[in-house]
């Protein structure tokens, strides 16, 4: 009797071993694919132009959350059926600025940054009100211009400069889709 007693707890050890270390494991694997997706956020940030407000940085393509991110309540929001993916386009209107964000699946991503004011400039320190010529001796002469809109390209990010009577009058980061 005490043989088969000790039988059954040897085989329930196993099993309980069995069952801690493939939640060991899962947790692990869940933990690289966290690490590996954060990894490929920085990745993002590096590789693009990023808007800071503060402590906040944003960078097109990379995934919107307002909590995660520490925005706090916009002043307004929208939602409309979107005409380039399958969901909805969402807009966030801040003081300063405007984020428009598409859908990717399950989660939303930052498509555009609007700057609405001179309150807030650029990460480079360029606003709207500045000349011309800071725009050009703030990030250089390799952009592409259609109309009065110039537009520079870092990684898979624009930033997209209007600028009338040599006065910048509009700035914007977009995210560039393939």
């Amino acid at each position: 009797m005490k043989k088969v007693l000790i039988i059954i707890v040897i085989i329930a050890v196993v099993i309980i071993g069995g069952v801690e270390i493939g939640v060991t494991m899962q947790k692990s694997k869940t933990s690289t694919q966290n690490a590996k997706q954060e990894e490929k956020v920085e990745e993002n940030i590096d590789e693009g132009f990023t808007f800071n407000d503060g402590n906040i940085k944003l960078v097109p393509g990379t995934v919107f959350s307002k909590e995660a991110l520490g925005l706090g309540d916009e002043n307004n929001y929208s939602e409309i059926a979107s005409c380039a993916f399958e969901g909805l386009d969402k807009t966030y209107t801040y003081e300063n600025y405007e984020i428009t964000t598409f859908p990717d699946g399950e989660q939303d991503k930052i498509y555009t940054i609007y700057l609405l004011n001179d309150q807030i400039q650029t990460a480079e320190g360029l606003k709207i009100t500045d000349e011309k010529d800071k725009m050009i001796s703030t990030y250089g002469e390799d952009y592409t211009i259609q109309g009065n809109q110039y537009t520079y390209t870092k990684g898979k990010t624009n930033l997209e400069i209007i600028v009338e009577n040599d006065v910048v009058t509009s700035i914007q980061y977009s995210y560039v889709t393939e």
